[in-house]
């Protein structure tokens, strides 16, 4: 019996050690206390629905390496693509570029480009805008039961005014706090 406990958990932990792990955005009511930052963006990916997968479609995400150790992973989302992430005051450099599957294994992980490497100081009590990004990811049948999996970021677009908007509608306890934009590279 311990020998077959041993062998569940242990399958566990290599399922776990595979999973993406992204920051969950925070809820609706959330209320600030001033001792927190906001990073917020629309972080939208079109992919198709993966029946029967745990996470329904493939993702990717952006992380974000601080200097309080530190690290975030904003996930790109075909149905909530407003994300916002409570973090620690900190300054913070896009890392690298996650890729999972629609069940939520790491597919891939890539450095992030040196354009997007931009060192940025989040300051406690305001929320910054990051932007609004555009992905799309495929899932092809191969040979021998192997899939390829793609992703692609199709656009990024400065809508700082309309998705500060949404983000104080959306979220209507953050309505009162200052808003800067920080657009990811630029």
């Amino acid at each position: 019996m311990l020998a077959r406990r041993s062998a569940i958990a242990g399958a566990a932990l290599v399922l776990a050690a595979g999973c993406a792990s992204y920051t969950p955005s925070i809820t609706k009511d959330d209320k600030p206390t001033g001792k927190e930052a906001y990073l917020y963006g629309r972080f939208h990916i079109s992919s198709p629905v993966t029946r029967l997968a745990v996470q329904g479609h493939q993702r990717m995400g952006f992380t974000l390496k601080c200097g309080n150790d530190t690290t975030y992973t904003i996930k790109f989302d075909r149905d909530e693509p407003l994300q916002v992430l409570r973090i620690e005051p900190s300054s913070c450099t896009m890392s690298e570029i996650l890729y999972s599957d629609a069940d939520g294994f790491v597919k891939s992980r890539k450095p992030a480009p040196d354009s997007l490497k931009k060192e940025v100081t989040y300051e406690a009590g305001k929320a910054y805008y990051l932007g609004d990004f555009y992905a799309e990811a495929r899932q092809f049948p191969g040979g021998g039961g192997m899939h390829h999996w793609t992703w692609r970021l199709t656009n990024v677009t400065n809508d700082y005014r309309n998705t500060t908007d949404k983000l104080k509608t959306a979220f209507p306890n953050l309505a009162p706090l200052a808003t800067e934009n920080r657009i990811i590279g630029r």
